[in-house]
């Protein structure tokens, strides 16, 4: 949990503080960039938390089971309540990830056009990376990961 000091900061306080924040996380950063940055200002804890709200909000928009999202990242029934309700009002990471969700779908699309091209038992297909690709497809539509 995270512990706030009582006194609140002014708004313009705020918004130049948060400006600065922009300027340090968000601002043209590669990945790597990005990460040393997070590594530093968040704890484990934080990331962990952080990754799993996304991935909770992501996993609802791709339509997965409940019960699915609950079992693979380990989560309560009224965490994924509360991000279901929070994503009818979204106005920020609902678009992001519908985006991300779009070119997922391109994508799977195109690797079930490869399995069915060289599915398990098809002439000059290798059986096994075959069979492992289709498990594997099958794996990424269940559990949307």
């Amino acid at each position: 949990m995270v512990r706030i000091f009582p006194y609140r900061i002014g708004p313009e306080s705020y918004e130049k503080i948060f400006s600065v924040f922009y300027e340090v996380v968000g601002h043209n950063r590669n990945k790597t960039e990005f990460n040393k940055i997070l590594f530093e200002l968040l704890s484990p804890s934080e990331r962990v938390m952080i990754v799993k709200r996304i991935a909770i909000v992501y996993l609802l928009l791709k339509e997965v089971d409940c019960e699915i999202i609950k079992k693979v990242l380990k989560v309560s029934f009224t965490t994924i309540s509360k991000y279901r309700i929070m994503m009818e009002s979204s106005h920020g990471i609902v678009p992001a990830l519908k985006d991300i969700i779009s070119i997922d779908k391109i994508a799977l699309l195109f690797e079930q056009l490869f399995n069915d091209i060289f599915a398990p038992g098809v002439y000059r297909a290798s059986w096994s990376a075959a069979w492992q690709r289709k498990f594997r497809l099958e794996r990424k539509k269940e559990t949307g990961l």
